[in-house]
């Protein structure tokens, strides 16, 4: 096969106007054969959108081999075509979207019978890398699938219709950035292309993070393994093997810590103090307090009413410490 390797873009670039965005809801590729959109905006972002665009390429069109600076993904609108990367090569036809990693030298080429349309989006940031993983993108797997891929092209037609340097638009194309990624992890199809899941170690810190900001409202464990998509003997397991200590009883010892301070600090009475723990049940409270300090919850203001409060402690911080 004759291949045209091509280095610089022949195709007229059109500017990218607002009103780009107005095709986005046609399930047609758009009429311009290419457009593209580059970004040029400085501003900090863990995710930052360097250039976008799309081309409806002719029979046979490549680009490369070359080296990209930014991440840089492809959507497969109709058609199909190769992408060679170091030691593979890709058949990739509609639907699929293949990844470019910075600094490793790549080709890919429409087919000449039925050559591909396609939108990229090139990306950088420090959590790039991360959330690609996540999606299931990897040094050894450079293709996914997804079901529909139509509305990623609506989220770079959006992106392109944001083309003035602002911070507002910076921060919509960063949205649309996320949408995309978003739709990718929840459209995925193939057993080969499932998304990875958090590590064991990211899930207990979610876990924890939540009972941090919850642990004053009626919290049941199962419902928190629910919450971040993982069931309740998971949660427990990969709690307990990060902290050394179960997440309902890093729950119970949140709540008392609070308790003890709350009663020491203040003239609440033992209903309320309750209540603010996640307690519904004052009697229950008690009892469980009891348990865990030795004294009664009104026995215990008194044994400790001359003590100083703690002021602004970490209680989360505090617990952990004491395990």
């Amino acid at each position: 096969m004759d291949v045209k390797f091509k280095t610089e873009r022949q195709s007229l670039v059109m500017e990218v106007l607002s009103e780009t965005t107005s095709s986005f809801h046609s399930s047609a590729f758009p009429q311009e054969s290419v457009a593209d959109l580059h970004n040029n905006y400085l501003g900090p972002s863990p995710y930052h959108i360097n250039y976008c665009g799309y081309e409806a390429c002719y029979p046979g069109y490549a680009f490369g081999p070359c080296s990209r600076t930014s991440y840089l993904l492809h959507v497969i609108y109709k058609g199909c075509g190769k992408y060679y990367v170091p030691g593979r090569v890709y058949d990739v036809c509609a639907g699929q979207i293949f990844l470019i990693y910075p600094g490793i030298i790549t080709t890919y080429q429409a087919d000449v019978e039925d050559p591909w349309s396609y939108a990229w989006v090139g990306f950088s940031g420090h959590r790039s890398e991360a959330i690609l993983s996540q999606l299931g993108f990897s040094s050894d797997h450079h293709v996914l699938t997804v079901d529909d891929p139509q509305p990623l092209y609506e989220c770079v037609l959006n992106m392109m219709g944001t083309h003035r340097i602002t911070y507002a638009n910076e921060l919509y194309r960063t949205a649309e950035l996320l949408r995309f990624f978003a739709y990718i992890a929840d459209h995925l199809v193939g057993s080969n292309c499932a998304p990875q899941g958090y590590s064991k170690s990211t899930y207990a810190q979610l876990a924890m993070r939540y009972l941090d900001n919850n642990f004053t409202t009626h919290i049941k464990i199962s419902e928190l393994a629910d919450h971040i998509g993982v069931d309740r003997s998971y949660l427990t397991k990969s709690f307990r093997d990060e902290y050394h200590i179960s997440p309902q009883e890093y729950l119970i010892r949140l709540r008392m810590e609070k308790a003890e301070q709350l009663l020491e600090s203040s003239n609440d009475s033992v209903s309320v103090i309750a209540m603010q723990v996640g307690y519904t049940d004052a009697l229950a409270f008690s009892k469980i307090f009891k348990q865990r300090t030795g004294y009664s919850p009104s026995a215990y203001r008194e044994q400790h009413k001359s003590t100083p409060s703690y002021q602004d402690q970490n209680f989360a911080n505090n617990t952990i410490k004491k395990i």
